[in-house]
């Protein structure tokens, strides 16, 4: 009897290097992890859903496995005799569009996009809150084939550095779009009132397009930094921030929040709001610290409750957290079982 054929895998993904952001990140960590498990594959950057629906099936079957990193490939892509696995991330999930008419196709097809993710060979949910999601936009749930398996991160380079915290200037830092759902004016009043009770100085370190300016609190605007610049402000912040609002009316939520775990490769904990899958990222008061809102009171409370032992601890049980349930290892060992010969 002979051996089955070696895995082969496609890897789609709608955003890939030169360009740089969340899926595009996501995409090279999957690339190192089937590398590392000597498993074949060849990456496929579509960039339209056109793109998708031309593909052809001969060249999809002749993969074992199409590994989408976005799963409206799935929803759109021919039949193909090749096992389907799909990351589940957010806003793909909630069929909306700015545009009327687009948002009319994408509710018509609504039906048949959840039929295609039902026959998927597996689903991986980057979060309990957004298999909810889903399942509230009518996905047929099926514990064999939808998996919750958070988000993982390369911490090769991580150096977990747990900076004083009574001393000096405190550094805040929000590495996200400056699109409305990521609240830059939440994560604005959050430094400024953290400067009025603490009354030490606070910067707040940004990497948009975009200039923020603050009457108290010092703004460095670090315009589209490389990789390594990020991870140098990540390193010397001690906080990250990302208040992202539940915007899904209008098409947006935060999934998972991956940049907690890349600023946790530094011990540079986070402080995020209590919205979308971030209270499963950032366990509060252990990794880092969840709020219920920005009322000056909540505020209050949680920087009350701060001192240089409270902040250590968890500033060190973040990095210990990161490095031991979020490194690249434990997508070796989901897929080592998921993608097998």
């Amino acid at each position: 009897m002979s051996a089955p054929a070696p895995p082969r895998v496609l890897l789609t993904t709608p955003d890939y290097p030169p360009k740089w952001g969340g899926l595009s990140t996501h995409t090279v960590n999957v690339e190192k992890v089937l590398s590392r498990l000597g498993i074949g594959h060849e990456v496929l950057h579509w960039r339209g859903y056109g793109e998708v629906r031309g593909c052809l099936p001969a060249r999809l079957d002749s993969f074992t496995h199409v590994l989408n990193i976005h799963s409206g490939f799935h929803m759109f892509m021919p039949p193909t005799n090749a096992r389907v696995i799909n990351f589940i991330n957010g806003a793909e999930i909630l069929f909306y569009s700015p545009h009327p008419l687009k948002r009319l196709a994408k509710r018509l097809l609504r039906p048949h996009c959840l039929r295609r993710l039902e026959s998927a060979d597996k689903n991986i949910f980057i979060s309990e809150h957004t298999r909810r999601v889903l399942v509230a936009q009518g996905l047929r749930p099926d514990y064999g084939r939808d998996l919750i398996f958070h988000m993982c991160v390369d911490t090769a380079d991580s150096v977990p550095r747990v900076r004083p915290f009574t001393a000096g200037v405190l550094r805040f830092v929000c590495v996200a779009r400056d699109v409305p759902h990521k609240n830059f004016a939440g994560v604005l009043r959050l430094c400024e009132a953290v400067r009025a009770l603490s009354g030490r100085e606070v910067e707040l370190h940004t990497v948009t397009n975009r200039r923020f300016e603050s009457a108290t609190v010092k703004v460095v605007s670090h315009i589209n930094p490389d990789n390594a610049a990020r991870d140098r402000i990540l390193a010397d912040a001690h906080f990250n921030v990302l208040l992202s609002l539940d915007h899904s009316d209008r098409g947006f939520f935060e999934g998972f929040g991956q940049i907690v775990q890349e600023a946790g490769r530094f011990a540079t904990p986070s402080v995020v709001l209590a919205s979308g899958g971030l209270p499963e990222s950032v366990h509060h008061g252990a990794t880092g610290w969840v709020l219920p809102n920005l009322e000056s009171a909540e505020v209050a409370r949680w920087w009350q409750g701060l001192d240089d032992e409270a902040y250590e601890r968890v500033a060190a049980e973040c990095a210990r957290h990161t490095l031991a349930s979020h490194g690249l290892d434990n997508w070796e060992r989901l897929f080592g079982r998921l993608i097998a010969p």
